[in-house]
């Protein structure tokens, strides 16, 4: 079996209304679709990370024509073999990684956790992300209302906000979601890296007061002096590593202990075959590994196969812990649209699905009306 073709789609939706987090405003959803095809007619879909027309062009020009003729089964030797130049963007290899652990798990007619060491968790527990700063006026809380009281429909366990727009807003903030879903919902907080290490000490008191399970990119990520200091002074867990594509730089983050919980994203830190090691590197040194996961349509499928293989969770102990997985409740139709079979919720958890491949299946016929020019 050899690849035929490699097919890219740059896809995307503009919002009703922008949403920001501390570093940029939101006014669309995009992405890029990757399929690929053997000669004998086995397919698999991944989903790459990056500027969506500038990534899909580099995968028709660069990578495409060092793919045709391989052997799409040979998921780590293509992996390296697609890298041996400089400058290859991880995102471009996400995508094209996912969608071969898509079209070999389904050429073997299992699901894609089965080739990851087999499924350890049947059910995953899902945290909802959103919580931006949608209102007109800064300091007005109407949105986070709605969303708080969305999260309390949907029966999440946990929820994680966005703050880095200023302490005194945070703080006020904070308050008011947890005012709003009670201490019987876990909360994370995410600042995307906005703040400097003696506002992070400043917002310690207000953290630990809301009881909040983890300080996500507090500070620029590779101030990995800072966030090692950063976390002796706190008794909350410190979160980090979706800015981070090379696995050497996982490497020492997770040796150094630079942060408790370390979260790729697996489209744009390369695919499955980078994120299984960090898992597995995570395990061995007691950091919790819980990948990045928004305004995806297939890099989410992917990470509920790869969190059901994990045993970070201890899956054989009497009482495992939940397996976490962040869920994107922005507005973002393309994630159901575009598939026949998009994941469910019951009762604010998810059964791991049981199909072949990553356990979704594209809707191709839909593709065209989010297909950008």
């Amino acid at each position: 079996m050899k690849i035929a073709d490699v097919e890219s789609f740059p896809v995307s939706y503009t919002l009703g209304r922008a949403f920001a987090n501390s570093a940029e405003r939101h006014s669309s959803r995009s992405t890029t679709l990757v399929k690929i095809t053997t000669d004998e007619g086995v397919t698999g879909w991944g989903e790459a990370y990056g500027p969506a027309l500038g990534i899909s062009r580099f995968i028709q020009t660069y990578l495409k024509p060092r793919l045709v003729g391989q052997d799409p089964l040979r998921l780590e030797y293509l992996w390296f073999k697609l890298q041996t130049h400089k400058g290859i963007p991880k995102g471009a290899m996400g995508g094209i990684d996912l969608a071969l652990w898509d079209l070999k798990a389904r050429a073997l007619n299992v699901p894609v956790y089965e080739l990851l060491g087999g499924r350890n968790s049947a059910v995953i527990t899902p945290y909802a992300t959103g919580f931006f700063l949608n209102e007109d006026d800064p300091d007005a809380t109407a949105y986070l209302e709605a969303e708080a009281a969305e999260v309390r429909s949907r029966k999440f366990r946990a929820l994680k906000m966005k703050i880095g727009f200023g302490k005194e807003r945070d703080i006020k903030r904070m308050e008011r979601v947890r005012e709003l879903v009670s201490a019987e919902i876990d909360m994370m907080v995410d600042a995307n890296q906005a703040y400097d290490f003696m506002t992070c000490l400043e917002l310690v008191p207000a953290l630990t007061a809301l009881k909040v399970r983890w300080l996500e990119e507090p500070m620029p990520w590779q101030s990995f002096d800072g966030y090692k200091e950063l976390r002796k002074k706190v008794s909350f867990a410190i979160a980090g590593g979706e800015a981070e594509t090379d696995y050497r730089g996982f490497i020492e983050a997770i040796r150094e202990h630079v942060v408790d919980v370390i979260q790729p994203d697996l489209a744009a830190s390369g695919g499955l075959t980078n994120s299984r090691r960090v898992a597995v590197l995570a395990e061995a040194f007691q950091v919790d590994f819980q990948p990045h996961v928004f305004g995806t349509i297939l890099a989410l499928p992917a990470a509920v196969q790869l969190m059901a293989s994990v045993t970070n969770n201890q899956p054989w102990m009497l009482f495992p812990r939940p397996v976490l997985l962040e869920w994107d409740t922005t507005p973002n139709p393309m994630a159901t649209d575009l598939l026949k079979n998009p994941l469910r919720l019951t009762e604010g958890l998810l059964r791991v699905p049981e199909g072949i491949g990553i356990g979704v299946e594209i809707n191709e016929e839909a593709i065209k009306n989010y297909l950008m020019e």
